[in-house]
């Protein structure tokens, strides 16, 4: 494969937004140093993020991230509807790219009814809209890519808010780390003539991929894998987490006869995976490796848990890239999406 036979199938470029994600980290570090809030931080009792789709990951990744060190619950909505127990007490971070997603304005009336205090991260829209007239926090990200491109931009500003909160023990130092794991390893996935993004969507290509990890710090990692095979590739992705599948699904391998040979299995792996978890890994991989086309085990690279985190992320972009283009699918267009939201229009 080489850089003209990506281009050929890859009509918006989507490579390109992946080759400078780097670049997009350090400019969305730089840019979010000096954030002001005006949250009182003594009102806060919990934490409530609303948003959909590539708008919503970094929040499940700031949510994951701080699993065994944020003092308050946080819970992440999907939905237009949000909890009973969001309150005056409750800092509700909207999150929402394009600022127009219908679901996060209509749970963002909820919580202004409610008296939460009010965060937006977007890059304009409705949202954008709404925090200047009722005056509430808002940090304004760039736009003119899809929200699933622009993780670098929605993530940061969440874990800058989650410094000021004093919510997060790592400071600058973890984010200037991730930068530099995240452009040593681009310069080995970006090359289009042999990398292990490439080997892996070659290796799962025409399978079903179905992933496993941790249920705490790996879950929305787990996720994005997903999440980046269907909006780039356009396939069907299929995932759980340890130990929960343990105590079900496992059970499931036992008649799938008619899927031999269809099915990949990635397992995602982290250093501080409870100890048990691994051992619960090591033994799902023998349970199911005969029944699969391939077996995959990755395991997190790098120094801090930030940049562990971002090393699969990183690794599931560009494997998803890959396979839309063995697969002679354009990774950018998601027309069913576009479909649907005119359908509701």
């Amino acid at each position: 494969m080489d850089l003209e036979e990506i281009k050929s199938i890859d009509s918006q470029n989507m490579w390109e937004l992946l080759n400078t994600f780097p670049e997009q980290w350090k400019e969305a570090v730089e840019s979010t140093k000096n954030i002001d809030l005006t949250i009182d931080k003594e009102r806060i009792s919990n934490i409530c993020f609303v948003g959909m789709g590539g708008s919503a990951i970094g929040a499940d990744l700031i949510r994951s991230f701080c699993y065994d060190r944020c003092p308050f619950p946080i819970q992440v909505v999907r939905h237009y509807e949000i909890p009973c127990w969001v309150d005056e007490n409750t800092l509700f971070i909207a999150c929402s790219f394009s600022g127009n997603t219908e679901e996060t304005l209509t749970a963002l009336t909820s919580a202004r009814e409610k008296g939460a205090q009010i965060i937006a991260v977007t890059a304009g829209g409705e949202l954008m809209v709404k925090a200047a007239k009722e005056e509430f926090d808002y940090i304004k990200i760039p736009g003119g890519m899809p929200p699933r491109a622009a993780l670098g931009y929605s993530f940061v500003p969440l874990y800058r808010i989650f410094q000021q909160l004093e919510l997060v023990e790592e400071r600058d130092g973890a984010l200037k780390d991730t930068a530099r794991f995240l452009s040593e390893q681009n310069d080995l996935l970006s090359d289009p003539g042999d990398n292990e993004a490439l080997n892996l969507a070659e290796e799962i290509n025409d399978t079903l991929p179905i992933v496993y990890s941790d249920a705490t710090m790996m879950e929305p990692v787990n996720l994005r894998w997903r999440n980046q095979f269907a909006e780039n590739a356009k396939t069907l992705a299929y995932g759980n987490t340890l130990p929960e599948m343990n105590h079900n699904e496992i059970v499931g391998w036992e008649q799938i006869v008619h899927l031999t040979g269809r099915l990949s299995v990635i397992l995602l792996i982290d250093k501080e995976d409870n100890p048990r978890v691994q051992r619960r890994m090591e033994i799902v991989e023998e349970l199911v490796e005969d029944q699969t086309a391939s077996l995959h085990i990755l395991k997190t690279r790098g120094q801090t848990r930030l940049a562990r985190m971002f090393s699969l992320i990183q690794l599931a972009d560009w494997t998803s890239l890959y396979l839309a283009v063995v697969s002679n699918v354009d990774p950018t267009p998601i027309a069913k999406i576009d479909l649907l939201k005119s359908k509701l229009a």
